[in-house]
């Protein structure tokens, strides 16, 4: 008995590649914001420890050094964050697609 299945349309499979996508940016999106949260939170840190430390200049520098390493870092996840948001025109695409497939599936009766 051979399959008589239709084929799956294309463009199914299309949506399908753009939800993960779509996952995909939301993840990296809330990873990058709690990166970014942990880099805030140890500037805060860091200031605070300067502000104790006050006039030990051997314990500022430590600390110096610490606040521009934060900065650099601080620089990679910014431009990271940067090249995702121009990645955000798939998560559009996604929701567009997702609804237009939803009004079709419940045009042809098939809603649940």
């Amino acid at each position: 008995m051979s399959d008589q299945s239709p084929p799956v349309p294309p463009s199914l499979l299309k949506l399908e590649h753009l939800r993960i996508r779509s996952e995909l940016h939301f993840a990296a999106r809330r990873a990058l914001n709690e990166r970014r949260k942990e880099i805030s939170d140890q500037r805060t840190h860091l200031r605070q420890e300067m502000a104790k430390h006050g006039q030990r200049r051997e314990t500022l520098a430590k600390l110096d050094r610490w606040m521009a390493a934060l900065d650099a870092v601080d620089a990679v996840v910014a431009t990271a964050y940067d090249e995702l948001s121009a990645s955000s025109g798939d998560v559009g695409a996604y929701r567009a697609a997702a609804e237009h497939l939803q009004q079709t599936v419940a045009d042809w009766g098939l809603s649940q």
